[in-house]
């Protein structure tokens, strides 16, 4: 289990890396003209169906039973299926930021009105509260929804979004955990150091060198991350006793 693992983070790290260097040929795309802008188009939609594969490779290799090798083919026809997680998690978003911004901007209301109501004075509790409340929707259940989807859609196709099984799946405190810890740790906690250096790194080659190997580590450190939350997506719900 451990070495297949280590087999999943080694195709993510390495297929995230191809999917970053598509975004960065990207970006070095001029759309000045028609030719430009249907290359840009055809690096979206190859880099669309990348991550598809990518994701949903990681997916299926999380089964014993089915080897890398057997995985690549149903997940590259399959591939254009992620567009669903992707509108899915992107509907989650906008709601959330929705309710951010509606908080954001009715945050005086809200503190007057506890102040008459309760006699609190001291609400920045409240909002931090929120915050994380608003994070953990976003974040915990929209990826765990989205992931439990793309787990049903490679192995079942368009099939795999009728069955509310995903659903559940989703919303299963085991992988709304995983997913909330997993983005936590291995994403947002190693994001706050993406700005560190000792303050006694001397001014030469070293501090491109340090910067160079911290963001490998934060990089590979994400797609541990991931590959947990795959892992559990992965898992079918254990049967009741």
């Amino acid at each position: 289990m451990k070495t297949r693992f280590a087999a999943i983070v080694a195709w993510l790290v390495t297929g995230h890396l191809l999917i970053g260097g598509l975004y960065w040929l990207l970006l070095q795309v001029p759309e000045s003209n028609v030719f430009m802008l249907t290359a840009s188009l055809l690096i979206v939609v190859a880099a669309t169906l990348l991550v598809g594969a990518i994701e949903q490779v990681g997916l299926r290799a999380c089964s014993p039973a089915e080897p890398f090798r057997a995985a690549l083919a149903p997940s590259i026809r399959r591939s254009w299926l992620v567009i669903f997680p992707v509108v899915l998690f992107t509907i989650v978003w906008y709601a959330t930021a929705h309710v951010e911004l509606w908080s954001s901007a009715h945050a005086g209301e809200i503190d007057a009105w506890i102040i008459a109501k309760l006699g609190w004075t001291k609400t920045s509790g409240l909002h931090t509260t929120i915050d994380w409340f608003i994070a953990f929707v976003r974040y915990g259940i929209g990826v765990a929804l989205a992931v439990a989807l793309m787990a049903s859609l490679a192995v079942n196709g368009v099939r795999g979004a009728l069955d509310a099984g995903w659903i559940r799946r989703g919303c299963s405190w085991r992988l709304l955990l995983t997913a909330t810890v997993a983005l936590f740790v291995g994403f947002w906690l190693p994001w706050q150091q993406v700005y560190w250096r000792p303050a006694s790194l001397p001014a030469t080659w070293i501090q491109p060198a340090f910067a160079t190997a911290k963001l490998v580590l934060l990089f590979v450190a994400a797609n541990v991350a991931w590959a947990v939350i795959l892992f559990v997506a992965s898992r079918p719900k254990p049967a009741a006793s």
